[in-house]
């Protein structure tokens, strides 16, 4: 096992506002795989700095990814062209995109939504939006730290039925578990049911199968209807431009399902394909375009479940960088992110995003900063 999670207390670091999380968000994704991968171990930790398969396959496929997604942007047509193209193939009307935005500041973060999507928002807060809304970052299978984060929000009152929540793989599912109304302890144990499955039968190519079976057996039937206008899932479509497309009107709970399953779908890794069908689109991993994706709420908070100045990201409310001396190796996080820790750690990740919650808490007031609101349809900023 790599070394213990420090839980000494903390630096508070003050909460950065107005910046953009999303700049270079490809980039700093190869950076991070770069740097995690090449990252020199302290002594105690050369005996165990052997990857496993699971984490070798997934750091390959990522690498992967990346590139092709970053070589795809740069050949692409205009915007304007590729939006076309897009329609060619849709023959029902709601399936056609109704919002297209590139980021103000970064280009290459480019973000779609159907016309069933849009209106799906308009109609559940034509009366009520609570803002900010939350969006969670992908994180692989450090999803527990997210889960402690969800938990403090919810009980102190940040996270209410009407607060839009968006997420991109790991951080789509505590999304829609949010919106099932499930605790997040419960939660915690079916997790920790799919890591031990992980541990004892493996992990690459076959945690697509696994995830699934959890979440069927784990989400109420009605989780669609929960979800719908509420919740924005984050996938990346590969054609004709790669680009990320936030879905959050689902036709069923089957549907919700596929969506969080593509939204977590790191090539080759996940299952033993390079990529998946959803809604008659070649779709990967929403994290590789959407790293944390925006809510429809007028502002957003956004959770990230790694060091987020490690990673060269900005406008981060929650991350473990509110407590950094709880922070453990780049190396070490992102073998948990690929491959399942022990319990004992996935309860400390529980407790840790819930200590950093309540760190960024203390500079962000519920009393003043949540409020209820009109909703902001597009782009919302980072507060």
């Amino acid at each position: 096992m790599g070394p213990c999670i420090c839980s000494s207390h903390a630096q508070r670091l003050p909460y950065a506002a107005n910046l953009n999380p999303n700049s270079s968000i490809l980039r700093r994704r190869a950076q991070f795989i770069s740097f995690a991968s090449n990252s020199s171990p302290p002594q105690d930790e050369e005996a165990t700095a052997k990857k496993s398969f699971a984490v070798a396959t997934g750091e390959l496929f990522l690498g992967l990814a990346t590139r092709l997604i970053k070589s795809r942007n740069k050949g692409s047509s205009s915007l304007a062209e590729d939006s076309g193209s897009v329609g060619m193939f849709e023959n029902n009307s709601e399936e056609r995109i109704g919002a297209v935005v590139e980021d103000e500041i970064d280009p290459d973060v480019v973000w779609e939504q159907r016309v069933k999507d849009v209106e799906a928002e308009r109609n559940r807060y034509s009366r009520l939006v609570t803002s900010p809304g939350f969006s969670f970052s992908a994180a692989g299978l450090l999803f527990p730290y997210h889960l402690g984060v969800a938990q403090f929000l919810i009980q102190n009152g940040y996270i209410k039925e009407t607060t839009p929540l968006a997420g991109s793989s790991a951080g789509a599912i505590v999304c829609a578990v949010i919106a099932s109304g499930a605790s997040m302890e419960e939660a915690l144990n079916a997790t920790k049911i799919l890591a031990e499955d992980c541990r004892n039968r493996g992990t690459a190519f076959r945690l697509g199968a696994v995830l699934r079976d959890i979440l069927d057996k784990f989400l109420p039937d009605d989780v669609h209807i929960r979800s719908n206008g509420r919740v924005r899932v984050a996938v990346t479509q590969l054609l004709w431009r790669p680009r990320g497309l936030l879905v959050d009107q689902f036709d069923s709970k089957e549907d919700l399902i596929n969506a969080v399953f593509t939204s977590s779908f790191i090539p080759g890794y996940l299952a033993p394909r390079p990529a998946t069908m959803f809604r008659n689109r070649l779709c990967i991993d929403g994290g590789l375009t959407l790293f944390m994706p925006p809510t429809s709420a007028a502002q957003t908070v956004r959770v990230c479940a790694f060091p987020a100045s490690r990673l060269g990201l900005q406008g981060i409310g929650i991350s473990p960088d509110c407590n950094p001396e709880n922070v453990c190796s780049p190396r070490q996080l992102f073998n948990w992110a690929l491959e399942p820790a022990e319990d004992a750690i996935l309860d400390r990740f529980f407790e840790l995003g819930y200590l950093d919650a309540s760190v960024w808490a203390k500079e962000n007031p519920v009393e003043v900063i949540v409020q209820d609101d009109s909703p902001a349809f597009g782009s919302s900023s980072a507060t």
